[in-house]
């Protein structure tokens, strides 16, 4: 537990200081008032019981004076400490966000986006109430202990132990829950995971609930899922239930218990009945504070919980800036040459060889065509080139530049990627097409489009450029969404474009629009594309078969 919280408290970086004096700050305010309000109590009540009230008003006002003061300490305190936690709880969001754009490829492809979503949105937002709710109540509660005890101790240190020991049965049962919490929230956590997941299936693959009698299935499995995530939710909501009603329970028997021994107390003569009052005033606030230590410490364990899932996160292996490659590039390729493999082997984690001893090169300038049959490693040759993944043995270069000498970075600053399913983002066409390049302005995004073959369907939208798309780019047509796609990579300005069968879905019209467009790209950039459609193969200066 607590080596988990450290290195969560460590998050917050040069802040830790200021974030922990705040709550200190605004503990020892508030516990000052608390005192004064007590001492104040005592003093009246000793004045009416003597019936000297000779110093009572300069007593009051000095009283009164120390609870102002412990006022603005609290309020200056709870202040910064709100700034500091919820500035922690955003530092956290963007470590894990962060951290996602720098894992490999490989992760995204073995693992449910569900995942990322559930430690994005669920787990950081359970950990970060660290920050901004648990532990300073946790904090509060143990520094306030100390805080009241000490006048509590001076006005009857046999009494008030006698009451310490009640506080500490009650911490003592609230404290047994911290374990079965903590378990409760990483089991939470699990299950938001899978309901996550079952409801972005869902959502994702609608067209297929409409026409194919999946959607029973896919209900039958979230139902499952979110009732899993119900008895987990119920049972976690049983354990805090049972803190917070035990909790009550003291509410009723401690003060009864403290009546009965406080009546004790002075009718042997061991306290009197200022100090009595005094200490009445100070018990409610020390039996809240021990209370509270058993309360929220297993409310942290529960947050606690989920930041370890976040560190689980964090810890995933990440793309490194160069991968290492087990063979020394090959320097026989001649100069026109843009792209070069030479006896390349790989297989995915525990599967079988996809390529074995592939070579191939790729002139500068040229349309080439990889050729292959289904599985046989053409899609896996591409995310070779972009360096999504290690090789087992051989090398790549591109330009005359070995991979093995250049970051992954230099790598995709030379290829420009269009998939066979392209992605638009839920913005304006003209932004989608800039995706491509930072910086890029109007005039850049409409060249681009005009060589893509796109501008004329654009102009007829609506807004233009600035009409707005739906998720996926949905309110275009496959061709559609395509060449908005080649526009992003041709705006990217890279010698080399990748494409991955870009015209394998579309109907012929949009084909012969598509071909257009890579038939304007020819001038000046080297082509590679995945294909199979003999038009596609046709159309290109030179093939390479893959898988045989």
């Amino acid at each position: 537990m607590f080596k988990s919280l450290f290195r969560f408290m460590k998050l917050m970086g040069s802040r830790l200081p200021i974030y922990l004096a705040a709550i200190v700050l605004s503990t020892f305010g508030a516990g000052l008032r608390r005192v004064a309000n007590s001492y104040l109590i005592k003093n009246i009540v000793t004045a009416a019981q003597t019936r000297n009230t000779e110093n009572i008003i300069p007593l009051a006002l000095g009283n009164f004076a120390v609870f102002l003061f412990g006022l603005f300490l609290w309020r200056t305190g709870i202040i910064r400490y709100n700034i500091e936690g919820k500035t922690a709880a955003g530092k956290v969001e963007k470590l894990v966000f962060s951290k996602a754009m720098r894992l490999p490829m490989s992760y995204y492809e073995q693992n449910h986006s569900s995942g990322f979503m559930s430690r994005l949105v669920f787990d950081t937002q359970k950990a970060a109430d660290i920050y901004t709710s648990r532990l300073r109540r946790l904090l509060d509660a143990m520094i306030s202990v100390v805080i009241y005890l000490v006048p509590m101790l001076y006005f009857s240190w046999e009494l008030t132990l006698c009451l310490v020991a009640l506080c500490i049965l009650d911490a003592s049962i609230n404290i047994l829950f911290a374990r079965p919490l903590k378990t409760a929230g990483r089991k939470l956590s699990d299950a938001n995971n899978r309901v996550t997941e079952k409801l972005t299936s869902i959502l994702s693959g609608m067209d297929l609930i409409k026409i194919f009698p999946v959607g029973a299935s896919l209900s039958r499995e979230y139902d499952q899922a979110s009732g899993e995530y119900f008895r987990i939710q119920k049972r976690s909501n049983r354990l805090s239930a049972g803190t917070e009603s035990l909790g009550c329970l003291f509410d009723l028997t401690g003060p009864l218990a403290f009546l009965g021994l406080g009546i004790w107390f002075v009718s042997m003569g061991k306290i009197g009945l200022g100090e009595l009052s005094a200490l009445y005033s100070l018990y409610g606030s020390t039996r809240d504070s021990f209370w509270g230590i058993g309360m929220y410490l297993p409310q942290m364990m529960n947050c606690i919980g989920n930041a370890e899932k976040i560190f689980e996160f964090l810890d995933q292996e990440e793309e490194p800036e160069q991968w290492p490659f087990s063979a020394e590039p090959d320097d026989r390729a001649e100069a026109d040459v843009m792209l070069s493999v030479r006896d390349v082997d790989f297989a995915y984690t525990g599967g079988r060889k996809v390529l074995e001893r592939f070579s191939m090169d790729v002139k500068k300038g040229s349309f080439t065509a990889i050729t292959g049959e289904s599985g046989s490693g053409k899609s896996t040759l591409a995310k070779l080139l972009l360096g999504f993944y290690p090789l087992e043995h051989g090398s790549i270069s591109v330009n005359g530049k070995p991979y093995s000498d250049i970051t992954l970075k230099e790598v995709r600053e030379q290829i420009a990627y269009v998939p066979q399913e392209p992605y638009l983002y839920e913005t304006t066409i003209a932004e989608n097409i800039a995706y491509g390049r930072q910086g890029a302005d109007r005039e850049e995004i409409i060249k681009a489009a005009k060589a893509a073959n796109a501008h004329d369907f654009i102009m007829k939208l609506p807004d233009g450029y600035d009409t707005l798309l739906g998720e996926r780019g949905n309110t275009l047509s496959g061709g559609e969404r395509q060449r908005i796609a080649i526009a992003r990579a041709i705006i990217r300005n890279t010698p080399v474009i990748l494409m991955d069968e870009a015209t394998s879905a579309l109907d012929n019209e949009s084909e012969t629009l598509v071909q257009e467009s890579i038939k304007a790209l020819r001038s000046g950039r080297t082509i590679i594309m995945i294909a199979h459609r003999p038009s596609s193969i046709a159309a290109a200066d030179a093939v390479v078969q893959v898988g045989r």
